[in-house]
């Protein structure tokens, strides 16, 4: 609505000074105001008022001003395509525009201000100017868009852990039954030729299976992602069980596998799984380097309140020029078509923040190429409490899983999986334990069979089309105790990050074991939870 001036008529002289006093108190409040920059324009939009809110805004002074056309504080693109034009044929049609935009102060610098246009009309209804009000929304503005890019950013991070989740998946799930049935044909074929094929097969298939892991964890860390649960534990044992796992690849390149210092447990509090990731690497790629026929030496050792690690290798050796560099990612020191050892470059950037994360360091020495190489660790103790239970990882945990696979005899096993290789591949497993196994290859399916199998415990898949193992169990929990609603449950997935396994839990497994999976783990899992009961 426009505003109309329209004088009084014929005022008395009383009110005519009244009027006026009123006039110049509110123009010397509208000078004053300092929230708004609040000025007056003609018809043509040439400034004819100036308050002290438009000069601290806009950083003109009055007479600098004054006289001057208004575009002059619009960036030069709005005013080639009209936007002055625009706002004043708007408010001179309406009677009022309202609009937000970039406008340009005397410095050249941006601000981000709302403004209100309103038409001012003569007492017979001619326009004779606008009134403009200008407020400085740049904070606000900068927070909107803040806000958006989190949003934004959220979005991305999400739609890519789903990425990732799915490629985990798709990639372990082949890879399952390539070390599944390659570790269960080891332990049967007598034939030297094959056992060394289907030991080339299965060292192959756990280097695929690690890098994939590798590819996740950097995900992990670059998103802030990667946790540590920490618990009293044994390094001892640790670097023990991590020898055994890079042992077979030594083998194959006669090189020979030595340790001083594991006869005692070397207690420490810190995450066991992720420890055994950092020997892993730093022993496979010791392996790798180190030449045919050579040596490997580990030595582990408490010095006050930490244990040193040395990873020593007589292999081709570090320019001391790399050394700063080695545990950047992607860095590799041969990086051409023609390099002679493979890999991503990721394995000592997670070493380094898998150790930092336990407040430790890490480091590398090298006299040179051709010289060998060395990799110290320092791991603060903090604890050393005694360690209530080894676990898997340890010499008495290999025994224990060995003795598991005799163990499953008489325990009835339901298996639920939609994937058939998986299914027979987990099936060959437990009934070759001893168990007495049923299959299902959904979830539909399984829940039908629950009445008849009267299982001990139940081997879930989580990724199932039409229901997912999350709902399944949900359903299975769902039942009374007669019908099997307290079944113990493994879950049994590619899925393997922490929401998979938070997921799992919730929805009343047990366990949860990764895909690839390891069959004596599986074994030993069934049997613990089968002789445990409902």
């Amino acid at each position: 609505m426009s505003v109309l001036l329209q004088p009084s008529a014929s005022p008395e002289p009383g009110m005519k000074e009244a009027l006026r006093q009123s006039e110049e108190r509110f123009r010397l409040l509208v000078e004053s105001v300092k929230d708004y920059a609040i000025f007056m324009l003609d018809p043509q939009g040439v400034v004819t008022s100036w308050n002290l809110g438009a000069e601290e805004l806009k950083g003109y002074k009055a007479d600098e001003i004054l006289g001057q056309h208004f575009s002059r504080f619009y960036q030069e693109a709005d005013v080639r395509a009209g936007k002055c034009a625009w706002e004043l044929a708007t408010a001179e049609r309406d009677g009022r525009v309202e609009d937000e935009g970039w406008r340009i102060r005397k410095d050249g610098t941006r601000f981000w201000a709302s403004v209100v246009i309103t038409a001012l009309r003569g007492p017979g209804g001619e326009l004779v100017g606008f009134a403009k009000v200008t407020r400085d929304l740049t904070e606000r503005r900068r927070a909107e868009e803040e806000r958006l890019r989190l949003a934004q950013e959220q979005e991305a991070n999400r739609m890519k852990d789903e990425f990732l989740a799915t490629v985990s998946h798709e990639l372990r799930t082949p890879l399952n039954a390539i070390l599944g049935w390659s570790s269960l044909l080891c332990d049967s074929v007598t034939d030297p030729a094959t056992a060394k094929a289907l030991e080339t097969i299965r060292r192959n298939a756990q280097a695929q299976a690690r890098i994939v892991e590798d590819v996740l964890d950097v995900s992990r860390i670059i998103t802030g992602k990667m946790r540590i649960e920490t618990r009293p534990m044994s390094l001892a044992a640790v670097v023990t069980e991590a020898l055994e796992v890079v042992r077979p690849a030594a083998q194959a390149k006669s090189i020979e596998l030595s340790v001083q210092g594991a006869e005692r447990p070397l207690l420490l509090l810190g995450d066991p799984t992720r420890l055994q990731q950092v020997m892993w690497n730093l022993l496979s790629n010791a392996v790798k380097f180190a030449e045919t026929g050579g040596h490997v030496r580990v030595r582990l050792e408490q010095v006050g309140s930490s244990i040193d690690l040395a990873v020593h290798d007589d292999g081709r050796g570090i320019e001391p020029a790399m050394i700063p560099h080695v545990f950047e990612r992607f860095w590799q020191a041969d990086s051409s078509i023609t390099r002679r050892l493979g890999g991503l470059g990721l394995g000592l950037s997670i070493v380094r923040h898998i150790v930092e994360l336990h407040g430790g360091t890490v480091s590398a020495q090298s006299a040179g190429l051709g010289q060998g190489a060395s990799f110290f660790v320092t791991l603060p103790v903090r604890e050393t409490a005694p360690v209530a239970e080894q676990g898997p990882n340890t010499v008495a945990g290999a025994a224990a899983r060995q003795a598991a696979r005799e163990q499953l005899d008489g325990l009835r096993v339901l298996v639920v999986d939609d994937e058939p290789d998986a299914r027979e591949l987990v099936n060959a497993v437990l009934c070759q334990s001893g168990a007495e196994v049923h299959v299902a290859g959904s979830a539909s399916e399984a829940l039908g069979a629950l009445a008849a199998a009267r299982p001990h415990v139940i081997v879930s898949d989580i990724g199932m089309a039409e229901q997912d193992g999350y709902a399944f169990l949900r359903s299975v929990r769902a039942m009374s105790r007669d019908a099997g609603g307290e079944t113990p449950a493994i879950a049994l997935t590619a899925y393997t990050g922490g929401t998979s396994q938070r997921l799992a839990f919730e929805a009343g497994y047990d366990e949860h074991l990764g895909k690839p999976v390891n069959p004596e783990d599986l074994v030993r899992l069934v049997q613990k939870l089968g002789h445990r009961g409902p």
